[in-house]
């Protein structure tokens, strides 16, 4: 099991825009550049990014040693082929919260950039723990899935808890769940990343699986949620 921390010096301004549902029609210098540029430094001021993860040997739909297990069939579907998954947990941490509780008392324009920056935050977080995991000598050589999310196609949230404390997520990164399945701090992800070689999948995310289907407001756009 492995911990540690991520240092962002920016946002991406695209990726905010699109979480605005701006992407495509505005470029963000033409979006109050005062305004933005207040709410990223006021973001990255709070903002303390961290990441937990554990790999486990997975074999024909079950991760071994691991109280937390794939239910449903798209998750499986996306492992076919692996011999092991990363348990991955991250988090902007509870500062992040406190700020969006703050501004919406106090100004709902900010309130809703700093959300829509903080998202883009997770995404560029999240990207980076996965430079650092296939980055490191023992990966050499495998090839990996993208990450997949309980709450995506047929993998219920419902396993959140048993996820979070797979890895220890709580006392390691201070990441808790209550009974509605949320995590806590708000700007949490918890994913999927499977290993092996000669994987049927590409490790690009796909809307194939996606329960949204047919009705997401993102494809509505011609947007999609992922880079």
């Amino acid at each position: 099991m492995l911990s540690g921390n991520i240092t962002l010096n920016t946002i991406d301004r695209r990726e905010t825009m699109r979480y605005l549902g701006m992407g495509g029609r505005l470029r963000p210098e033409e979006v109050l550049p005062e305004l933005m540029d207040r709410c990223e430094r006021e973001l990255l001021s709070v903002l303390d990014a961290k990441y937990v993860w554990q790999v486990f040997i997975y074999r024909e739909g079950v991760i071994e040693n691991c109280a937390y297990q794939i239910e449903g069939e798209a998750a499986k579907k996306h492992l076919a082929g692996c011999d092991r998954v990363i348990l991955l947990c991250a988090t902007l941490s509870g500062g992040v919260d406190a700020l969006l509780r703050r501004k919406r008392l106090t100004g709902m324009a900010e309130a809703m950039i700093i959300d829509a920056m903080a998202s883009a935050a997770i995404e560029t977080v999240l990207d980076k723990i996965e430079e650092e995991i296939f980055s490191q000598p023992e990966m050499a050589g495998n090839e990996h899935t993208w990450r997949f999310s309980p709450g995506y196609a047929d993998l219920p949230l419902s396993g959140q808890k048993t996820f979070l404390a797979s890895v220890n997520a709580y006392r390691r990164i201070g990441v808790g769940c209550g009974d509605s399945f949320l995590m806590t701090p708000m700007k949490s992800v918890t994913c999927l990343i499977g290993l092996g070689h000669d994987l049927p999948q590409a490790n690009r995310k796909t809307c194939a699986l996606c329960s949204l289907d047919g009705r997401c407001r993102f494809r509505e756009r011609g947007e999609f949620c992922y880079r």
